[in-house]
């Protein structure tokens, strides 16, 4: 599918936003109860979402959440289809999960602790929520979609770059220790010089190229260039740029490994990697590699830039159930939705054990954004593109407007949730207080990460 400029400049505008809003004031008329879009969208409100501007698009409005269930009208998508046939999940309802509390955020409008059941049914902008224990489901509720619908898991994302190069690192074709300068020769002799893909995987390069409320207004940061470039948005000061010219001009800030930066920037530096070592484009590496082994139940959607560069770092949608399944792979029981084994004890092992300190997380801009948005700090690190590996070897990625993957190896637990929440992120809180309540715990859990 074509996009003409018009399209395209719309295209730029709508993923720009996501890392302008945090910087923006905001003002906004209620929201309408997403109840009522259960069913679909009135045309009105698609007409609205294609007219609407940074701040009406992610502010976790109307227009919001027609953007967040439609992706694939606003960009060119790669549909990677169910190539296995669906591999059914099993089901064990367990009422319990449903009466675990938690503690609100502070920006929320529900007070208390409160359990899981009342949030789906009180918050308005609560989606969906599923939890999967050995490949049966165990809780699953839809209050405000349908459980077939598509939803864009936003920057849960970036962990299916990382799987794509940690695969490629176990076949010897990668050496992550090594500069990424190695297999990007046309970064040689810029401040990449140094930068190995390891310190990519963990976004700890020192490059100055973090996503921060205090630079993304200003039209000569990195970061802000970056989504500018990936769509074909003219930059303020220096008009149309490419991708790769925009990262190859990113400044060095500090040493690599000195503190945790996080940039969706990095993430795409993950996909040009990929391409330059398989030769091929990321949506049919992934679909080789990983998705073509899934059971799934719907079509996986990539979503691409008008060139057909995927954005992996967030532009991915599929229904809650296949968002699980990618979970699973990270589990004891992958062999239950996927033909193969494609996350390797050997990957599962460098994500645990190569973590880095928790020091080095809490030292960067995100570390204590997302020790808020859990309501604690007892993790380690990130590692490898996922933004929480607490000690006893759990391991959690969320996403712009409360998305969220939870994974728990040694529980056989897999929890994901999708929402329409900017400003309240206690559906986050969820997830955590879920594995560790003891309802899993068939033997006490080994740590896994040191």
């Amino acid at each position: 599918m074509k996009m003409n400029t018009h399209q395209v400049k719309r295209s730029c505008q709508y993923l720009l936003a996501a890392v302008m809003l945090s910087a923006t004031p905001i003002t906004a008329a209620e929201p309408t109860p997403l109840i009522e879009f259960k069913d679909g969208f009135p045309m009105e409100l698609e007409k609205e979402t294609r007219a609407a501007n940074y701040n009406e698009l992610f502010r976790g409005g109307d227009p919001s959440a027609y953007f967040n269930m439609r992706v694939s009208e606003f960009f060119p998508t790669a549909i990677l289809p169910s190539r296995q046939g669906v591999m059914p999940l099993g089901s064990k309802p367990m009422p319990e999960v449903g009466k675990v509390k938690v503690e609100m955020t502070s920006e929320s409008k529900l007070k208390g602790p409160i359990s899981l059941d009342d949030f789906m049914e009180k918050s308005p902008t609560a989606q969906g929520f599923l939890v999967v224990h050995k490949g049966n489901i165990v809780y699953e509720k839809y209050p405000r979609m349908r459980a077939e619908d598509h939803h864009v898991w936003m920057s849960c994302a970036k962990p299916i770059a990382s799987l794509v190069i940690d695969q490629l690192i176990s076949e010897g074709k990668i050496d992550q220790n090594a500069p990424i300068t190695k297999y990007l020769p046309d970064f040689k002799g810029t401040p990449w010089d140094g930068v190995t893909t390891r310190d990519v995987m963990d976004m700890a390069t020192g490059m100055d190229l973090e996503d921060t409320s205090e630079s993304r207004l200003d039209p000569n940061n990195v970061a802000r260039r970056v989504y500018e470039s990936e769509f074909g948005f003219p930059n303020e000061t220096r008009g149309v740029e490419k991708l790769r010219d925009v990262l190859r001009s990113t400044p060095k800030r500090e040493e690599p490994g000195k503190a945790f930066h996080y940039a969706s920037g990095l993430t795409q530096m993950l996909v040009i990697l990929a391409e330059e070592v398989e030769g091929e484009r990321w949506h049919q590496i992934f679909d080789r590699r990983v998705w073509s082994k899934v059971g799934a139940e719907g079509a996986l959607q990539l979503h691409m830039t008008p060139d057909g560069i995927v954005a992996a770092h967030g532009l991915v949608s599929s229904n809650l159930r296949d968002f699980a399944r990618f979970g699973m792979l990270y589990t004891p029981s992958w062999n239950k939705i996927a033909v193969e084994q494609v996350v390797s004890d050997e990957i599962m092992d460098r994500i645990h054990n190569e973590v880095r300190s928790h020091e080095f997380m809490m030292a960067g801009f995100d570390g204590p954004v997302f020790a808020d948005y859990l309501g604690s700090n007892d993790f380690i690190a990130n590692s490898r593109q996922w933004d929480i590996v607490w000690p006893d070897g759990d391991i959690w990625k969320g996403g712009l407007m409360t998305q969220g993957l939870y994974v728990s190896p040694s529980r056989d637990l897999v929890i994901v949730y999708f929402n329409v929440s900017q400003f309240d992120h206690s559906g986050h809180r969820f997830a955590r207080a879920i594995a560790t309540s003891g309802l899993f715990d068939d033997k006490k859990a080994t740590p896994k990460a040191k």
